[in-house]
């Protein structure tokens, strides 16, 4: 079996179509790093994260330089079928999320080259069908935010929508009534507060929405106690669903213990493949629903996000919120990729399917 003989990573900026409004600021490009496994026989694993300081507290530098400290060296000459192993061996060092989440999801690139198999083969899925959307409509005005919605539910066929609602105010509630009026009840809606409410605007504000049919409501506060979470859990109408509380196995297990979430948000720069895989197996087994959420994925990390999709039979219920490549003006990736109104295909090609412009890496570094 081929071994591992290089560890490279990228550091880019890749620019935005325009730019994008998150809660904590306003971006014209973001910061991702590439990672990329290489075998002895030029077989490559390739994997992709985007790094926002003050959202996980490093850059795409911090990333790559963890990697290649901490990780690279138990990585060289070590056999890529020893997927556990080597997910043991760099358990070794704490924290590092991101890096571990990518060495993951590169072994997996490999797994399913080497194997000649796409991964949602692999995973057991099948047969392949089209992977439905969810758009996040992000912007600064409640108008801007209504216009973005109708325009890619109605005319760009997205089957979810996620509106952020940080408004804290009825002009959060006028953006939902809205949006339901001009897309019907087929869309999907859920909203996604990231933590702004209080306690007493998300019971008098945000728990009116289950009048528009809204799924799911996001983070509605930065609860410090997880009881005083399930307390909320347990006073709205709406299901809640998990996401910064549920960055591992184990704080996803507490959420559900407790009662705390009524689904989770499954996000691979944070738990790679493989925990991602056994979070999904728990939500199972306790009956809630699992949503792929966006990591501001390009093209690549993309890809590997619609075979997770494609793969697992239970996530099928739920659009991806695999978008963000469209808010890309360019990326780094090569190969085939299918995704038009509002769906996408994995795809058939080993592995993720993704592969690297030489050209692009060099325009965007960093």
């Amino acid at each position: 079996m081929p071994r591992i003989t290089a560890v490279e990573t990228h550091c880019l900026s890749l620019p935005y179509r325009k730019a994008v409004t998150f809660k904590r600021g306003t971006e014209a490009a973001g910061q991702y790093v590439v990672l990329r496994l290489l075998l002895e026989d030029g077989t490559e694993g390739i994997a992709e994260s985007n790094t926002r300081p003050d959202q996980n507290g490093e850059d795409a530098h911090a990333v790559a330089y963890k990697i290649a400290t901490f990780f690279k060296p138990r990585l060289i000459g070590a056999d890529p079928t020893e997927h556990q192993r080597i997910l043991d061996e760099l358990a070794r060092t704490k924290g590092c999320r991101t890096e571990k989440a990518l060495i993951d999801i590169a072994l997996w690139d490999l797994r399913g080259k080497l194997a000649r198999m796409p991964v949602w083969k692999l995973l057991g899925g099948g047969p392949a069908k089209p992977i439905p959307l969810t758009w996040i409509a992000h912007g600064d005005t409640t108008d801007a935010m209504i216009a973005e919605a109708k325009h890619k539910a109605l005319e760009e066929g997205y089957k979810g929508l996620k509106l952020k609602v940080w408004k804290r105010s009825e002009e959060d509630l006028r953006m939902v009534r809205e949006v339901r009026k001009a897309v019907g009840e087929r869309t999907l809606i859920y909203v996604d507060a990231n933590g702004s409410y209080s306690e007493t605007e998300a019971r008098t504000i945000l728990g009116r929405m289950q009048e528009y049919n809204v799924a799911l409501i996001e983070e509605p506060c930065d609860f410090l106690d997880v009881r005083r979470a399930t307390a909320m859990a347990r006073s709205l109408p709406v299901a809640l669903l998990g996401d910064q509380t549920c960055e591992s196995l184990t704080e996803v297990a507490n959420q559900v213990a407790l009662e705390a979430v009524g689904a989770i948000s499954v996000k691979l720069r944070r738990t790679g493949f493989t925990e991602s895989l056994k979070i999904i197996a728990l939500c199972e087994g306790f009956g809630l629903p699992v949503v792929i959420g966006t990591d501001s994925e390009s093209r690549i990390g993309a890809k590997a996000r619609f075979h997770l999709h494609a793969g697992v039979a239970s996530l099928a219920a739920w659009p991806a919120e695999t978008h963000f490549f469209e808010k890309l003006a360019d990326d780094v990736f090569a190969g085939a990729f299918h995704a038009a109104k509002g769906e996408a295909l994995a795809g058939d090609e080993p592995g993720f399917g993704a592969a690297l412009d030489p050209a692009k890496l060099e325009k965007y570094a960093i």
